[in-house]
């Protein structure tokens, strides 16, 4: 296929699904600045109400910074850093804005995702925004040891959509081996 060709098929599939910005690759902090600088110039180049940027850029930070702290490392590179890998992109669907990520997790995660994503789909938005409070007030936190802040994350994300968050986990199994990789979805609509 010719380069053209390439990029004429992907950017056909980006404007069906509404994408206004993607990225896939290596995260670090400087590329999460970077690539949120070139989502706040978008944002306001597309019109986005100051609400819905603040929204849409905010449950972006969170994504990424979760994609930066708990994606399941990949092989070292070659200058012994670990690789923290992962897909992000912002979109529009009809008058409202996605949010969506994926990224490798650790199998052994799994539930503990489970256990902090299921219950805010079922929450009403005023008892996501108690439990964000009461989260902010609580250091049962720093108990948890995996956790790298205070466990706000996935409650930002769902304080601001919209609708409830919605999220996949995929199991790719690999040949000889009962679970390879494990990948976690996650969108957001604002």
């Amino acid at each position: 296929m010719l380069p053209q060709e390439i990029f004429k098929s992907f950017r056909g599939v980006a404007d069906q699904s509404g994408v206004l910005f993607y990225y896939t690759g290596s995260f670090s902090q400087s590329i999460v600045a970077a690539i949120g600088d070139t989502l706040k110039q978008r944002l306001e180049g597309v019109g986005a109400s100051n609400g819905a940027r603040r929204k849409v850029f905010s449950s972006f930070i969170e994504m990424a910074q979760n994609i930066l702290h708990y994606s399941a490392e990949l092989p070292n590179h070659e200058d012994g850093v670990p690789l923290k890998q992962g897909a992000l992109a912002v979109g529009r669907e009809g008058e409202k804005f996605f949010v969506v990520c994926g990224n490798p997790v650790r199998a052994e995660d799994v539930p503990r995702l489970q256990e902090k994503l299921e219950p805010l789909r079922r929450m009403s938005l005023d008892e996501i925004k108690s439990a964000y409070r009461a989260r902010l007030r609580n250091d049962a936190h720093e108990a948890d040891t995996i956790s790298k802040g205070a466990g706000l994350g996935f409650l930002t994300v769902a304080r601001d959509a919209t609708e409830p968050i919605e999220y996949s986990i995929v199991y790719a199994a690999k040949a000889g081996a009962a679970i390879g990789r494990v990948d976690l979805y996650l969108k957001a609509i604002i």
